[in-house]
């Protein structure tokens, strides 16, 4: 059995409304949960990521309760579906081909890291 993976949350995490309508309107909670964990886990300036399905799988799982069996996590092919999904909304951006060759899973969260025109403040001088 695998250990259980440590996730490091930042203190604070923002979401535009461009981000939050495509995933409100999937309605899958698992897209939605998978894309808050990318968020959360991703380098805050370039949005990239370096991980693998395993550790994905593993965080997404619920915790072990107190009594009883812990609960199923998500399969392989749910985790690759989510990805999917949320490529489609142009939440995350990959190569999969590239990422298949060097064995791991390279994902670039494109949300909140989209450049947009400089605002110009106008007042008094």
């Amino acid at each position: 059995m695998p250990l259980p993976v440590t996730i490091f949350l930042p203190d604070f995490l923002r979401l535009d409304r461009a981000e939050l309508t495509p995933l409100l309107r999937c309605g899958d909670p698992l897209t939605m949960a998978l894309y808050l964990l990318l968020r959360a886990q991703c380098d805050f300036t370039s949005g990239e990521l370096v991980t693998n399905y395993p550790r994905l799988m593993e965080l997404l799982t619920p915790a072990q309760p107190e009594r009883g069996r812990r609960m199923d996590g998500p399969t392989m092919k749910q985790v690759r579906r989510a990805l999917d999904w949320l490529e489609g909304f142009k939440l995350i951006r990959r190569n999969a081909e590239k990422n298949f060759n060097q064995g791991t899973l390279r994902i670039y969260v494109t949300g909140m890291f989209r450049k947009s025109a400089p605002r110009r403040l106008e007042g008094k001088v």
